[in-house]
Formats: C-alpha cells, sequence, structure tokens
C-alpha cells in the first residue's frame, strides 16, 4: 500500500507539474496577444491539469468521492469563504500596526465612482463572496480535486500525520505554480525567482485550513469556495498597503497571517473530533 501511495504520489506531481508547464509555455509564446478571455481560458486548463492528472494516475473514482453533495456540504460551501475573510482581516491588522497600512489606492477608486467608503468595502465584499462560491469555485473545483482529494489521501496512506500531509499538499501546491511564476511573473512580475519560495510557503501556510474543510465534509467541494475567495480577495492585499508584496500579501505577512487561521481553525477541528 505504502509502495503504491508513494508512486501515485511521484507520478502525479510530476505529470500535473508538466502538463501545467506545457500550458503556461504555450500561453507564453502568446504573450502579445494575451486579453482578459485568453488569461480566463489559460486560468481554466491549467487550473484543471490536478483533476486530469487525478484521473490519469488514479482513475474516475477518486474524482467522484471528491464531489460528494449533502447537507453539510453545502452548508460549508457557503460558509468556507469567510475563512479567508477572516485571515484577510488578520493581515489587514498586522499591517495597520506596523504602520504600513494605506487607504489611498481605494481612496482613488472612491473618488472616481463616488460611493463613500463603508457602501465601497460592502460592495467589494459582497462582489468577492458572489466570486468565490460562482465562477472562482468552478475554476477552484479543477485544482482541490487533485490536491485536497486526492493527494492528501495519499500522503495519508503513507502513514503522515494529517497534519503533515497537508504541509506536503502545500508543497507540490506552491511547487506547480514555479512555471507560471517563471514565465509569466505570476504574482511576481518584478521578482520572479524570489516568488517561487515565496508562493511556496504561501500555498504551505494555507494548505491546513483547505485540508480542514475538506475532512470536515468529506468534499472538497467548500475546499473550491474558500479557494475560489483567496482568488478573488488576496489581490487587495496589494493596494492596502506601502510594502511591497514580496513582504506583504504574497510574503511573511500573508504566512503569518494564514498561520494564525491555520492554528485556530485546527484547535477547534480536533477539539470537534474528540467529542465525536
Amino acid at each position: 500500500m505504502h509502495r503504491t501511495s508513494l508512486r501515485e504520489i511521484i507520478l502525479f506531481s510530476l505529470i500535473t507539474i508538466i502538463l501545467a508547464f506545457f500550458i503556461d509555455y504555450l500561453f507564453y509564446l502568446n504573450l502579445g496577444v494575451l486579453d482578459s478571455l485568453t488569461l480566463l481560458a489559460w486560468g481554466a486548463l491549467r487550473m484543471y491539469t490536478p483533476t486530469v492528472t487525478t484521473y490519469i494516475v488514479g482513475g474516475l473514482n477518486p474524482i467522484k468521492s471528491s464531489l460528494k453533495v449533502s447537507r453539510r456540504v453545502i452548508y460549508l460551501y457557503f460558509l468556507a469563504p469567510f475563512v479567508t475573510f477572516l485571515t484577510f482581516s488578520f493581515y489587514i491588522l498586522i499591517i495597520y500596526f506596523i504602520g504600513a497600512f494605506t487607504f489611498n489606492y481605494i481612496e482613488r477608486t472612491i473618488q472616481v465612482t463616488s460611493i463613500n467608503v463603508p457602501i465601497f468595502l460592502l460592495l467589494t465584499f459582497i462582489n468577492v463572496y458572489i466570486a468565490a462560491i460562482s465562477l472562482n469555485a468552478l475554476y477552484a473545483i479543477g485544482e482541490e480535486i487533485g490536491w485536497r482529494g486526492f493527494l492528501q489521501q495519499r500522503f495519508e496512506s503513507l502513514g503522515l500525520s494529517f497534519v503533515k500531509s497537508s504541509l506536503m499538499v502545500g508543497l507540490v501546491w506552491g511547487v506547480w505554480h514555479a512555471s507560471a511564476i517563471i514565465l509569466l511573473g505570476y504574482n511576481y512580475p518584478e521578482n520572479r525567482l524570489l516568488g517561487i519560495p515565496l508562493f511556496t510557503l504561501f500555498t504551505i501556510s494555507a494548505s491546513i485550513p483547505h485540508s480542514i474543510i475538506t475532512k470536515s465534509s468529506s468534499s472538497i467541494l467548500p475546499a473550491a469556495s474558500l479557494h475560489g475567495a483567496i482568488n478573488a480577495i488576496w489581490g487587495l492585499t496589494i493596494l492596502t498597503t506601502t510594502l511591497p508584496r514580496e513582504l506583504a500579501g504574497l510574503g511573511p505577512i500573508a504566512f503569518i497571517s494564514w498561520t494564525a487561521t491555520s492554528l485556530i481553525m485546527f484547535i477547534i477541528f480536533s477539539r470537534m473530533l474528540k467529542q465525536r
């Protein structure tokens, strides 16, 4: 069993990283003609490489078992984006207390739209939430089937603990983004080489909440809406600080924020398991 799981982990990791690289390279060759629709296509193709790889390595059963639907799944699906909102709040608190918070970029947007601050923030969070549970979640399902639906189970089959398995999934998740960072400047346009370890640390720090909510629901669907919320709101971290992204929203402050959320969720999750 251990040999089979290890073989599947290695195969899955290599195939999904290679598939993602080929997609990134194709779009790298066409950088001059990238538009919003092309970028949407890139995201859809890339984010479903873990699902394709799951089918190649494990067949259809892991995909089917990842997509269970129940009342609990639906409840957690709509609740999961608030995990991201909580982490974003931790991030804002940290940059505020270290004196690196700024509202200048957002104020400029508000001046153009003539909307007052509370209404602007409310509309922003409503839009983020809607995106998280709709299109972004649909995209994120493609990743989560691979990460939490397949790879997490295989690491646990090796005898690794839940936490260690989650962190290992986060490691593969981060490395999977490497070709997008290097070729396309994804998230780190100015510091591409540095971006690889930084974003890998980001995905490692964000992995446990995804794994907990998957384990709590026996489905990857809530993890997909959580993941979708990250993709919808995390860009605001760049607009709310005077620090570069490599230190703030995609650097150490983000790691600290997600680690805080991970600790809180793990404590709650552990207590729930003891009560069962």
